[in-house]
């Protein structure tokens, strides 16, 4: 992850930069080679202080009824390779479970997405070791995907290629075939691409320009590139009006959710709903910062940072399709709704195809163990699983 625009996923490092550097101030390559170590320094020390003991005791959890096998990765800290792999199995948790299965090994720096390929493979994107990373279900590491630098997030086809969005080069959108697990093509959309999605032979790409107030190059994006996702040529950009398409889209059939940002300062964030059949689109002013598909439904959890007050404000919406209307609170779920509030920093949410509980995570300091919650499919408190992992982000049943 690149240092300067960890705002979403590091957060108190963002707020370490933005102190030290006015935003009228145009700093050299130098100045912002020894701001970035100074403010690495300031991000190992805060967790050196503030992360519990990194221990393998699992939480004290007992088995239940519930058959869902989830894996939850925890997206570590930037520069610290520490990134980790959870999993919760009949409601028990297995901390460390990746380096559990691999011994020596370590998942890496920074992981960004999880996604379950088919039946036997399971790819993860690990931002700032260049890596994809490929394992088994019983977690087993097998190989590797390497030449993807600051990679992001990820899709597939389900005909044997992952195609996945990377920061580098102006963004740009690689096509892996899982045969050979070597990169085959690639495509530049906009500045900074992050969520992707796979629809009827083409690949829909949010563009962020989430560099642009560093590199000052270029402004922030509100584009979504539209790819053939055969011959790995950009067809068109759909303008959604809406600035800085970032994080990862939640898709539901043919229905595509994605966060617009804004620019954390004069323009407010908020949810397009892309019909990808028919290119067609609708604009919500409310964040879905965190956001799952289920039931016919988009959850939105959001969560909108301003630079002007330093402060996050949490927000759930519930997207109803084909209809596309929207309600405030996690409609069935609507008894989480005063949990998910009461978090420090709600940071994932998710729901099981398996079982239709409902899981929410906090990541609390950024830099502090975080926790995983379990509902209900009616919304009620099942039970609470304290991480040995920081910023957990992703889920996946399994």
């Amino acid at each position: 992850m690149h240092i300067y625009t960890h705002i979403f996923q590091v957060k108190y490092l963002n707020r370490i930069l933005m102190f030290l550097r006015p935003k009228h101030i145009t700093l050299s390559a130098l100045q912002r080679f020894w701001l970035g170590a100074c403010a690495v320094l300031c991000v190992w020390l805060l967790a050196a202080c503030s992360l519990e003991p990194a221990d393998d005791t699992p939480t004290d959890s007992k088995p239940t009824a519930n058959a869902d096998r989830l894996l939850i990765l925890c997206e570590g800290l930037w520069g610290m390779n520490n990134a980790s792999l959870s999993l919760l199995y009949h409601g028990v948790l297995t901390n460390h479970w990746f380096r559990q299965q691999n011994p020596g090994e370590r998942l890496g720096d920074t992981a960004n997405d999880i996604l379950q390929v088919n039946d036997t493979l399971i790819a993860i994107s690990v931002n700032w070791s260049n890596i994809v990373q490929y394992i088994r279900p019983d977690g087993t590491a097998i190989a590797a995907t390497e030449n993807i630098p600051n990679n992001r997030r990820m899709a597939t086809d389900n005909r044997g290629y992952l195609y996945v969005t990377s920061y580098a080069d102006h963004g740009y959108v690689a096509k892996i075939d899982l045969t050979t697990k070597l990169v085959v093509d690639t495509c530049h959309v906009g500045y900074e691409p992050e969520g992707i999605a796979y629809y009827d032979g083409r690949l829909y790409v949010a563009n962020t320009g989430g560099y642009s107030t560093q590199t000052q190059d270029h402004g922030y994006e509100q584009t979504i590139s539209v790819v053939d996702a055969q011959t790995m040529r950009e067809l068109r950009r759909i303008d959604t009006g809406c600035k800085n398409l970032y994080g990862k889209v939640a898709q539901w059939r043919e229905w595509l959710c994605i966060n617009a940002a804004g620019d954390m300062y004069y323009t407010p964030p908020h949810t397009v709903v892309l019909n990808m059949a028919s290119e067609e689109f609708r604009v919500f002013d409310f964040p879905s910062t965190y956001c799952c598909a289920a039931q016919d439904r988009f959850y939105c959890l959001g969560s909108a940072y301003s630079h002007l007050t330093g402060e996050y404000a949490f927000s759930t919406h519930t997207i109803a399709l084909p209809s596309l209307s929207a309600s405030e609170g996690l409609a069935g779920y609507a008894a989480a709704d005063s949990v998910i509030a009461a978090m420090q920093s709600p940071y994932a949410l998710y729901i099981s195809p398996r079982s239709a509980h409902m899981y929410a995570s906090d990541a609390r300091a950024y830099a502090t163990n975080g926790y995983v919650y379990e509902f209900s499919p009616t919304g009620t408190l099942l039970n609470r699983y304290l991480l040995r992992g920081v910023n957990p982000s992703s889920f996946v049943a399994l």
